[in-house]
């Protein structure tokens, strides 16, 4: 029988399956939060409609289906992918269909770099 190899997260080893559960449990929260939260609705609409989704798979063809912020570290990675804002939708709404304020990111990166933006 093969064993999935487990994967280091911060000082924890976790099963490929494991991680999965972590991801649908963090989205579950997330969109509880921040993307069905009353305060959000314009952004919820903004990421349901049809130019998001047209423009969202531009980027990734654009970029290659690759996080940007490993590829730069010399790391290919193609998993867990996300497009990412540059700047914030609610730093400047006007930027939302600017593809030179896209990037793909893996969840990752994303969390990284939201950690930045915060201290």
């Amino acid at each position: 029988m093969f064993r999935q190899p487990k994967v280091r997260l911060g000082n924890k080893n976790y099963s490929q399956d494991e991680l999965k559960d972590l991801q649908k449990q963090n989205t579950k929260v997330y969109n509880n939060f921040v993307r069905r939260n009353n305060n959000n609705n314009q952004f919820t609409s903004f990421y349901h409609s049809s130019e998001w989704k047209k423009l969202r798979k531009q980027v990734l063809l654009r970029d290659n289906y690759l996080c940007q912020e490993c590829f730069k570290k010399g790391i290919v990675n193609d998993k867990n992918l996300i497009v990412h804002h540059k700047v914030e939708l609610r730093e400047d709404w006007s930027k939302r269909l600017d593809m030179n304020n896209l990037e793909v990111v893996c969840y990752a990166c994303h969390n990284k770099i939201h950690k930045q933006k915060q201290t």
